[in-house]
């Protein structure tokens, strides 16, 4: 048996394709990795928006508008999973959302 020879006829052609095939291939691999939040103006629980003044801590802030019997611990990390922050740093003039407990 004889190996078949293949023969680019048309290379501009080829190379689009190629260039074509990749771009797709890249696409569609970055939809299943890119698992961002997606962020709304609509939110599933209520919240309150507060500006953070001088001296003002995420804990102060949990401590303030927290429920009875609450862990401030948990009510500090909600407002940070709320606000998408990556630490605990927050400055004078900031703008942050606080879930509403009941």
């Amino acid at each position: 048996m004889r190996k078949r020879r293949y023969r680019i006829v048309n290379k501009k052609r080829f190379n689009t394709f190629l260039i074509s095939a990749t771009i797709i291939i890249a696409f569609i691999i970055s939809l299943f990795i890119n698992n961002n939040k997606a962020y709304s103006l609509t939110y599933n629980e209520p919240f309150k928006e507060i500006v953070i003044n001088k001296g003002d801590t995420l804990w102060s802030i949990a401590l303030e508008n927290m429920p009875y019997d609450y862990d401030v611990r948990k009510m500090v990390y909600e407002i940070r999973e709320f606000n998408n922050l990556d630490n605990a740093t927050i400055y004078p003039g900031d703008i942050i959302k606080v879930p509403i407990k009941h």
